[in-house]
């Protein structure tokens, strides 16, 4: 059995509109219901692409009401701290690092400004996988309870925060059974060497469409035993930071030699 969560990060009344309604419009061809990471209020320069969209978030209401499912991602999506992350590690971040007081306050902020627009979500996730404890401790103070994140094997109570894992930062190779998370950016698909995660979308899409699902219904599973899942996500970083490049290197050498060696005979 697979179980695939379809993400979309990075959405707010200035991104790509084009790029976004292309995404639409297949979402809506194979019937599927992403999960959506809504900035509240956008200062990322990277994100202030197009003249800001007057009807974003009346878009937003009205994808939540036909069973996307909207998180809250970052606040202003600005990561400008330097703190080290519980699975991204050291570097610029919006929240990790920062006091406890200061992550309150900010992802407070956030949660006022989503419900202004009449936008109400218990879920969250940060900019760049970037958060530590203090973050996870501030959101459950905030009324949160899910973070798409993390690297353990199924989701855990941390702090409070159902931990519901994402292992990629892109779109993951679907082979065996297991719960995948898909993550895409629409802005980056105009970028020559972002145009591939577009091809992924749409293969996605064509060969697992029957395998997507919500995010209740990927969130819904049995909890893991907290100090199983800490060892499980501690594990699958080392080997994502430390085994993995090597092992690429080691498959790319190989290669080389081989064509060096065909070419010899």
């Amino acid at each position: 059995m697979k179980k695939i969560l379809v993400r979309f990060d990075d959405l707010c009344p200035t991104m790509n509109k084009e790029q976004w309604e292309k995404a639409k419009v297949l979402l809506k061809q194979y019937d599927v219901k992403p999960l959506l990471g809504v900035v509240p209020e956008c200062r990322d320069p990277e994100l202030l692409i197009d003249k800001e969209d007057l009807h974003f978030w009346e878009e937003m209401r009205s994808l939540q009401k036909e069973g996307y499912t909207l998180a809250m991602h970052g606040c202003f999506h600005e990561c400008i701290h330097q703190g080290k992350t519980l699975v991204s590690g050291p570097g610029y971040s919006e929240f990790a690092g920062r006091s406890y007081e200061d992550q309150y306050a900010t992802i407070k902020k956030g949660k006022e400004i989503l419900e202004e627009h009449g936008i109400h979500t218990t879920i969250f996730f940060a900019p760049r996988h970037s958060y530590d404890l203090n973050t996870l401790k501030a959101l459950a103070a905030n009324g949160f309870t899910h973070i798409s994140d993390g690297k353990s094997h199924t989701v855990w109570n941390r702090e409070g925060i159902l931990c519901v894992p994402c292992r990629s930062s892109g779109c993951p190779a679907i082979r065996f059974n297991g719960y995948y998370t898909a993550v895409f950016h629409a802005h980056e698909w105009v970028r020559e060497d972002k145009a591939f995660a577009y091809k992924e979308f749409v293969s996605l899409l064509e060969n697992h469409h029957q395998d997507i699902v919500d995010f209740n219904e990927f969130a819904s599973r049995k909890e893991g035993h907290p100090f199983v899942q800490m060892i499980s996500e501690k594990a699958f970083i080392f080997y994502e930071n430390h085994i993995r490049p090597k092992l690429s290197a080691l498959h790319v050498l190989i290669k080389r030699r081989g064509r060096k060696n065909g070419r010899k005979t």
